[in-house]
C-alpha cells in the first residue's frame, strides 16, 4: 500500500463510521482475497450531480462467482427520470415509486462490501457516485481498494509489447466476447456486475502476475 493511501486512512480513522463501514482486506493470495463486483445504473454520466436508481453486485471468493451473494435493490431518487435514461437502463418511475430512499440501500450495501477488493468496468465511475453519498451520510469516501477492468486490461497489453497504435480501451460488451462471455443484455446493474465478475475471473487467471502486481500495490 502505498504511503498516501495511508495517509488516506489514517485521516479517517477517528470517523465513528470508519470501523463500522471499512476493514483491511483479509488474504494473501488471489484465492484468499474477497473481491466484489459492482455496478450502478444512475441518472446520468456526472458523478457530482447524478443519482443512483440500481445498485447491483455479487462477490468473488476463491476465483469463483459465489451467486449465493448477489445484492440488488432499486434506488428512488429525488428527482423525477428522465425519458433517456429509462431507454438505457430500463427502470420506469413507476417501479421506482415505492423503492427505499439511499438512506436505507447505501448502508446496507457498504456492510455488504466490508472487507472486499472492489472490482468492474470503468469502476471508478461507480465509486465516484457512490462516494458522494456516503460523504453526506457519514463523512467518509469508499474506502475500499479497487481493480477496474479496463486497467487489467491495459496494463496487460503495455507487459506484452503490444504496439501503441494497437492499445485502445474497449467496452464491457467487446472485453466479454474476447475472453468468451456471453453478452445478451446490459445496463442492468445485477446483470453487468455478473458479467463483471466473469470476466475478473477469467482475467485474474489469464493475466494472474498482472493482477498480482496490481494488487500488491493497492494492499
Amino acid at each position: 500500500m502505498s504511503i498516501l493511501k495511508k495517509i488516506r486512512l489514517y485521516r479517517y480513522k477517528s470517523n465513528p463510521y470508519f470501523s463500522k463501514y471499512y476493514s483491511p482486506v483479509e488474504g494473501k493470495s488471489i484465492e484468499e482475497i474477497t473481491f466484489c463486483s459492482f455496478d450502478l445504473e444512475t441518472t446520468g454520466l456526472d458523478p457530482k450531480k447524478d443519482e443512483i436508481v440500481s445498485v447491483g453486485a455479487v462477490k468473488i471468493k476463491n476465483l469463483k462467482v459465489d451467486l449465493r451473494t448477489e445484492f440488488y435493490r432499486t434506488v428512488k431518487p429525488e428527482k423525477d427520470l428522465k425519458k433517456e435514461n429509462i431507454l438505457i437502463h430500463g427502470i420506469t418511475q413507476s417501479e421506482l415509486q415505492n423503492a427505499p430512499p439511499p438512506e436505507k440501500v447505501i448502508p446496507e450495501f457498504l456492510e455488504y462490501i466490508k472487507g472486499t477488493v472492489l472490482t468492474g468496468y470503468f469502476v471508478s465511475f461507480d465509486i465516484s457516485v457512490l462516494s458522494r453519498y456516503t460523504k453526506q451520510m457519514f463523512g467518509i469516501p469508499v474506502l475500499n481498494p479497487f481493480l477496474d477492468l479496463k486497467d487489467i486490461y491495459l496494463l496487460n497489453l503495455r507487459k506484452s509489447y503490444t504496439p501503441v497504435e494497437k492499445i485502445k480501451e474497449k467496452s464491457l460488451e467487446e472485453l466479454a466476447k474476447e475472453y468468451g462471455i456471453p453478452v445478451e443484455k446490459r445496463h442492468n446493474a445485477l446483470y453487468d456486475s455478473l458479467i463483471s465478475a466473469l470476466l475478473f475471473t477469467a482475467m485474474a487467471k489469464k493475466h494472474r502476475h498482472t493482477v498480482e502486481r496490481m494488487l500488491f500495490k493497492l494492499l
